[in-house]
């Protein structure tokens, strides 16, 4: 297993403003202390957070004005689909609107993607997606069973043979990771979620499209329900 890198400064300080931004301790339109203000608050030099800032306003976070300082944005002007941002996102409880859209998203993607799949597989496609939802069977761990699950909604979309969507398996993994996120509590997995992984793998083993596409609305329509049930649950 390769040795994990510790990060570096650059990336410890967007990592620690890009969460302070998201979880709206510094809110839209708010204005960022100065630049000697938070690199003293940080304990980094000013020349690193000058380039962290750049990396922040780059990902749509904020605003750098020379005369006025740098200024929060609003989300939409956020790029949701970087992975960083779309982490910061999974730090913090999720609020109902980015919830729906990300749902929303999924149905507008993963459907299309089975019927294609479903279609188009090959050999290699159906051997990677028996081996992630075997490794779902086998997992012990929460993290492990997530590392899984993702892997088999990538390979889904891999199999789809659409250039387009297989380059979306970077950014709907971070979506269903935030989904996931959403919509478990901390048991691994249960009976009727691989039940329902499984009947969207036999039907793409089988070339079913009607069969596959529906396997993934119900997926969804379970993730959906998760979440709103744990939406009402009381918290501790």
């Amino acid at each position: 297993m390769p040795a994990i890198r510790p990060k570096s400064i650059h990336d410890q300080i967007v990592d620690t403003l890009g969460r302070q931004i998201v979880s709206g301790e510094f809110p839209a339109h708010s204005q960022i202390p100065t630049e000697m203000v938070l690199a003293e608050s940080l304990g980094v030099g000013r020349l690193a957070l000058r380039e962290a800032m750049k990396a922040l306003a780059a990902r749509g976070l904020v605003v750098i004005r020379p005369k006025t300082g740098t200024q929060v944005l609003p989300r939409e002007h956020w790029n949701l689909f970087d992975p960083q941002v779309l982490g910061w996102h999974v730090q913090n409880p999720l609020d109902d609107k980015f919830l729906e859209d990300l749902i929303e998203l999924r149905r507008a993607i993963e459907p299309a993607a089975a019927r294609l799949a479903a279609a188009r597989r090959d050999g290699g496609d159906l051997a990677r997606m028996r081996a992630d939802f075997e490794g779902m069977v086998a997992a012990r761990t929460r993290d492990d069973y997530i590392a899984a699950d993702l892997a088999f909604h990538g390979a889904l979309l891999r199999a789809s043979g659409n250039q387009f969507i297989r380059q979306l398996d970077g950014v709907l993994s971070r979506v269903l990771r935030a989904s996931f996120t959403a919509s478990r509590g901390t048991h691994v997995a249960d009976g009727k979620a691989l039940a329902l992984h499984e009947s969207l793998l036999l039907a793409c083993e089988a070339g079913d499209e009607a069969a596959a596409q529906a396997a993934v609305g119900r997926l969804i329509d379970r993730a959906v329900t998760n979440i709103q049930a744990k939406a009402r649950r009381p918290r501790a």
